[in-house]
């Protein structure tokens, strides 16, 4: 039987997008593909906002120019893409503070395969097509996915995570999770149920040789131009009055692919869906005027129809739908396994994206804390599914916009409002205000309830994007330096003077918290000055934001509304340490020292003294060596589970869900330990150390009761009754963030 860490089923994008992820952190996957080769038809064509910035992220970034373009905007038309549109936006500014296209328009079949390509030049990743998955068997900490290859022989693959990246019909939800575990697609925020005839053209050039009567050629007209006059540039949505419509171009430029979709509620079996499509598509390439308004002498114009090739027309069921539940132990859904979308807000491959990124550094650090159990797990992923439910809401939400306007038009709230926008973008002071949707996506998860970061330290903000130079590297995508390359997480020091002692401050506040160096370490503290720094010492290197001259003298484009100051735009000025994902999100905020290291009291450098085992109402002694104080907590089980929730509901920074489970844990792991009362856990295993650590960032310190004496059957001395620390609650710094990890 073979092994591997993660089980991948399914090499759409979303599957692959995981594999790198887990390839670029150094864990094994196979993914397990039931077709042979690439689906050579393209399905998905859009690519939005932060999805973009995750393919740099993966690697993509040198090849995006060779599988698509970037449209120059977004255009929403009455009836068709030949009337002039009521609504336009342009998709070149900087909006969303990335450094990078906010849309691009790809060929999935071609994006699937440069994925493959880096996958293949990866010891970490296998890939194997004809692969078709037949069964799962859970082994405790293990999964063993069972399949027959392309020759029908049976193969079997253990790991510890199996993850269903296979589609809204995959067998991993709808034969293992659903009969098993009750999971399913179900309605969202948006609902939304109908159906679209799609279709992809590929379009040549006439020429005067080809087509010599063509009575463009005699106005002057060149083979491109009659191809932008007939197929224009950006995408495009029709409104009624007639069928809702969705076009546009894909690809790269020069491959001259147009997506022409249209909506066909009434559809049966009896329609012929070419017939429909050239029915709704041959008054739209047929012209009275050129882009000026100025009638053809000659009358209506048609491009010529055997220069447009049908490479696929079909009708397709659309609808919003998302999981009741995104995993069930260790098996976990991703992209169109996990949610499906209609076409109109181009957000099915990029939250695919999403799931993926922000998976890939979770399943890392799961397999990279000892003993990290099944409460352990769940409480990582839970984080991991209330963070994606919310973003395929926000994704939903944009989708409904798009829709609104596609599918019933303009409206008068919305004429109102985009003449407030443009009025106020009159006034200089507005001009660079960011428009709704940036501001939301700078949000991030900060609203989230449950996600993975402390939001009494300002976390869970997206982390913008800008170039990075230092005294010995050119300038270059911050994301590239910034972001992990073997932790989970970077700290960032930002600093006005003296570099070297902000990097000793940060590196001794990580000594003093004793985070595993899968989540932080020395090598991932990265310092940054928002002005360009010399005089550093030899092993230091300080980054800053690239000037724009010097953008412009390296040759790399400034798109409007870039500023290199940008970087710094989300939080305060007075912020000195930024804890950030490996996902574009911070975890958290310190403007100091103290708020960044844990005081005198350290909840991840302690030990534990357990008095029962949890069954019975307990205590837990909590020690610090080094002021030799303890704290005692009496707690039952039930009253445990009562306790830590209510805390939770009050402290927003608290990951959750916060139940017994914790305890529970420990009394598992209490069997390997003398369970004498007052046993002293002088060196106490990583999954006690882990556990109590989060049960400890539960609990109010002044909810503590000091214990005054030393506890009967305790092997060292607690409390010695002298000492600054006597009758006294504790002095720890309730607001640092390393506590919170």
């Amino acid at each position: 039987m073979d092994t591997t860490e993660v089980i991948i089923v399914g090499a759409g994008p979303a599957g692959l997008a995981l594999a790198l992820g887990l390839s670029n952190l150094k864990v094994k996957s196979i993914i397990l593909e039931k077709e042979l080769e690439i689906v050579e038809d393209p399905r998905g064509i859009a690519i939005t906002q932060d999805a973009v910035r995750i393919c740099w992220d993966l690697g993509l970034g040198d090849d995006i120019d060779k599988i698509s373009h970037e449209p120059p905007s977004f255009n929403f038309h009455k009836t068709s893409f030949v009337n002039a549109p009521f609504f336009s936006r342009d998709m070149y500014p900087d909006a969303f503070a990335q450094a990078l296209p906010s849309t691009i328009f790809h060929i999935q079949p071609m994006l699937e395969l440069v994925m493959r390509e880096k996958l293949n030049n990866s010891q970490y990743c296998e890939l194997r097509c004809g692969c078709t998955v037949t069964g799962r068997t859970q082994d405790g900490t293990d999964i063993i996915a069972e399949y027959s290859d392309a020759k029908g022989q049976p193969g079997s693959i253990r790991g510890s995570w199996l993850i269903g990246a296979d589609g809204k019909r995959g067998v991993v939800r709808k034969h293992f999770l659903e009969p098993l575990a009750g999971v399913r697609q179900i309605d969202s925020t948006y609902k939304y149920d109908g159906i679209w005839v799609a279709a992809n053209l590929a379009i040549s050039l006439p020429t005067p040789d080809t087509h010599p009567d063509f009575p463009l050629w005699n106005l002057g007209y060149t083979p491109d131009e009659v191809y932008d006059l007939f197929w224009p540039g950006g995408f495009h949505f029709g409104s009624p009055p007639g069928k809702p419509l969705a076009a546009g171009r894909f690809g790269p430029k020069e491959a001259r692919l147009w997506r022409h979709e249209l909506a066909q509620n009434d559809w049966n079996d009896t329609m012929d869906a070419e017939e429909l499509l050239w029915e709704h598509l041959i008054p739209m390439i047929t012209r009275k005027r050129d882009k000026r308004g100025r009638a053809f002498p000659p009358g209506e114009v048609m491009y010529p129809r055997d220069c447009v090739e049908i490479r696929r027309c079909q009708p397709f069921h659309f609808t919003h739908k998302v999981v009741n539940k995104w995993f069930d132990d260790r098996t976990i859904l991703i992209g169109d396994a996990a949610h499906v979308f209609p076409p109109f807000g181009g957000q099915g491959i990029a939250c695919g994206l999403r799931d993926a990124q922000q998976l890939a550094w979770r399943l890392m650090l799961l397999q990279q804390l000892p003993h990290a159990d099944r409460s352990i797990s769940d409480e990582i992923l839970q984080a991991w599914a209330q963070e994606r439910s919310y973003s395929v809401r926000l994704a939903a939400n944009f989708t409904q916009l798009n829709g609104q306007l596609c599918n019933h038009g303009d409206s008068w709230k919305f004429w109102l409002l985009r003449n407030i926008d443009w009025a106020l973008r009159q006034v200089p002071f507005f001009r660079r205000r960011p428009d709704p949707l940036a501001r939301i996506e700078a949000r991030g998860f900060t609203t989230v309830d449950g996600g993975f970061f402390s939001s009494e330290h300002g976390g869970g903000g997206r982390f913008p994007q800008v170039y990075l130079s230092s005294q010995r590297t050119s300038p270059e995508l911050s994301d590239a330096i910034l972001f992990p390359k073997t932790t989970v997480m970077t700290l960032i020091v930002i600093v006005g003077t003296d570099p070297e002692n902000a990097r000793a401050e940060a590196r001794r506040a990580l000594d003093e918290s004793e985070i595993d160096e899968a989540v932080l370490s020395y090598d991932s503290i990265r310092v940054v000055c928002p002005n360009p720094c010399t005089s550093v010492a030899d092993d230091l290197e300080v980054y800053y934001p690239t000037p724009v001259e010097q953008l412009s003298e390296a040759g790399i484009p400034i798109r409007p509304l870039y500023a290199p100051s940008n970087l710094f735009s989300r939080f305060s000025p007075l912020t000195k340490f930024v804890i950030l994902r490996a996902d574009f999100f911070t975890f958290g905020l310190a403007k100091n020292y103290s708020e960044l290291s844990s005081g005198h009291f350290n909840t991840v450098n302690l030990v534990f003294l357990v008095t029962s085992l949890p069954s019975e109402p307990f205590q837990i002694y909590v020690v610090t060596p080094q002021a030799n104080v303890a704290a005692c907590l009496t707690l039952t089980k039930d009253h445990a589970a009562d306790h830590l929730d209510r805390r939770a509901m009050s402290h927003p920074g608290i990951r959750r869900p916060c139940t017994a489970a914790p305890f529970s844990a420990l009394s598992a792991s209490m069997h390997e330990i003398p369970p004498a009362p007052g046993y002293l856990i002088q060196q106490p295993p990583e999954e006690i150390r882990y556990l109590v650590r989060n049960i400890s960032t539960l609990v109010r310190w002044s909810d503590l009761e000091f214990a005054t004496s030393r506890p009967q059957g305790a092997k060292a001395p607690l409390y010695s009754g002298e000492g600054p620390y006597r009758s006294q609650r504790s002095k720890t710094n309730p607001n640092n963030i390393l506590k919170c990890l």
